[in-house]
């Protein structure tokens, strides 16, 4: 009976996890028509009317984020979570964290702060499930103090990371603390009713822990506050190559770029769910973008051979031809083997999908109901006119044939007498920060992750590249290697740029090849002082 149970609960783990697609692609056409129709219907009926269209996109949301929870506990329980490594920056990972949950924070009136050394070492794990387990706890923090304060601060213990989240909220009596771990669990049924929640969140932020190799405690006293402590191994070894970190950019933060005219693009919307269409149709017709339709791989192929488009959003999961085999078949092409292409699906993306498209050099992966305006007219935006829109130098003239160049989403033009350098950095106050120091003696392009650095770095062969060592998707470490391994980048100066200042930092850094070594913060001196020594 106890085999039976067993098998019982893997195949309900595994059924679950399988259906991420048939979950996710209905509650997607309630929350993209929904938006749809309060874009259309703004000022148009009576404002009691309107507000209902905005319950049914919040509700929808909100059943997604439930839904979301379950297929992440399934797969854990399953065994088919996947762990992805990399090495990141501790002080940058909270500070998002602070960043993403702050707005709640202000709306009660709770203070949320961060105590993090610059010189905190890095962490070895993986960022995307390293970045969920503490949402998780600060958000549940936030959410449980009516007035006070959240703070996270995080060390080294010996070989350990010891992050805890303090707060001064309703705290937790002895006799529950064993079961807020459960799923489904909170600390009594009158705090569910009170505030909420599908108790599921701290039970996948333990479960996560675990699979890192650490684990979440807490220490609580009712009406004085709770401290949950996350410890994590400095380095998190599996038996297996280490992955391709989890492609999925975050697109919740509206301002991460402003968004371009649309007019003169043409985007080719693959898509065979109506409503997505509609969504989509909608979104970017009202930024001036032309939109083409294709409702299959096969539709999508021939109207591509035909004419090529500016950019393309492309569905995974279409009946004959799939998203796969669209990708695959224009890769292989000359016509179209450059073309920006933006992944959107309900499809739960596994180890082998995402090592594909990133192969096949996808620009950015979106989930379906995840979808944000602003975000995705910036992400499409940034595919059809990247920074430095130019044409490229003539060629010297030559006796031998020239073979035709592949096909560019933007080349240079001659320099206006300024070097160009990539600027490579996701933090975006960062980045306005660079810019602004930089902008007076040189001409500015950016990448915000290390595959589009190494993707800008082949398409506008900079002057310099100023590299952030602790970047999502491929880190500064690896995009260096990457830009290495082709012969018209290998002259290119790469100066490191990191906030790792402790002591071996900078040798060790050096000793992967980097040019140049620049620590945050930025002093504006040295910086120019270091690049003109470069560049000359």
């Amino acid at each position: 009976q106890k085999q039976q149970l067993y098998e019982a609960n893997r195949l309900k783990s595994a059924f679950l996890s399988n259906m991420s697609h048939e979950l996710r692609t209905p509650l997607n056409s309630v929350i993209a028509l929904s938006g749809v129709l309060s874009r259309r219907l703004a000022n148009t009926i009576p404002t009691e009317e309107y507000s209902y269209l905005e319950v049914i996109e919040r509700n929808g949301k909100n059943l997604l984020l439930l839904i979301n929870d379950i297929l992440d506990l399934s797969r854990i329980e399953a065994g088919r979570e996947e762990i992805s490594i990399s090495r990141f920056s501790i002080r940058d990972w909270i500070n998002e964290t602070v960043t993403m949950i702050a707005p709640q924070a202000q709306e009660k009136n709770v203070t949320l702060t961060s105590v993090v050394a610059d010189d905190l070492a890095p962490l070895t794990s993986d960022p995307d499930k390293c970045r969920h387990i503490l949402q998780n706890l600060v958000g549940n923090a936030v959410k449980f103090t009516e007035t006070g304060t959240v703070e996270i601060s995080a060390r080294w213990v010996d070989r350990e990371l010891l992050v805890a989240v303090r707060d001064t909220g309703i705290g937790i009596s002895a006799d529950h603390i064993p079961h807020i771990f459960d799923e489904f669990r909170q600390a009594d049924d009158s705090t569910s009713r009170k505030y909420g929640g599908t108790g599921l969140g701290l039970a996948i932020a333990r479960n996560y822990a675990r699979l890192l190799g650490g684990n979440i405690t807490v220490e609580s006293l009712p009406g004085k506050g709770s401290t949950f402590n996350l410890h994590l191994p400095e380095t998190l070894a599996v038996p297996e190559t280490p992955w391709l970190e989890d492609a999925r950019r975050s697109l919740a933060n509206p301002n991460a770029c402003a968004a371009v005219s649309g007019q003169g693009h043409d985007i080719l919307v693959v898509e065979d769910s109506e409503a997505a269409i509609i969504q989509l149709t909608d979104i970017l017709q009202t930024q001036g973008y032309g939109v083409r339709v294709a409702r299959n791989g096969k539709e999508a192929l021939a109207l591509i051979e035909h004419t090529v488009p500016d950019a393309m959003i492309l569905d995974l999961m279409m009946p004959e031809v799939d998203g796969f085999q669209v990708l695959k078949a224009i890769r292989g092409t000359d016509r179209a083997g450059h073309l920006p292409v933006l992944i959107l699906t309900a499809k739960h993306v596994t180890r082998e999908d995402l090592s594909f498209l990133k192969g096949n050099h996808i620009y950015q992966l979106i989930q379906k109901g995840d979808i944000n305006k602003d975000g995705l007219l910036a992400a499409v935006g940034r595919m059809v006119a990247p920074p430095a829109s130019e044409t490229p130098p003539s060629e010297p003239a030559s006796s031998e044939p020239v073979p035709a160049p592949p096909r560019r989403r933007a080349v240079r033009s001659a320099r206006s007498g300024k070097p160009l350098v990539l600027l490579v950095e996701d933090n975006l106050d960062n980045m306005l920060t660079a810019r602004a120091l930089l902008t007076e003696h040189y001409e500015i392009i950016t990448a915000e992750d290390g595959l589009n650095a190494v993707a800008q770095a082949r398409l506008h062969q900079p002057d310099l590249i100023l590299m952030d060592l602790a970047l999502p998707v491929m880190d500064g470490f690896e995009a260096f290697a990457a830009i290495r391994e082709h012969e018209a980048l290998r002259a290119i100066p790469v100066l490191a740029v990191t906030a790792s200042a402790m002591q071996g930092n900078r040798e060790e850094i050096l000793a992967h090849g980097f040019d140049a070594y620049i620590s945050k913060p930025i002093d504006h001196a040295t910086l120019i002082k270091t690049l003109q020594e470069i560049l000359e």
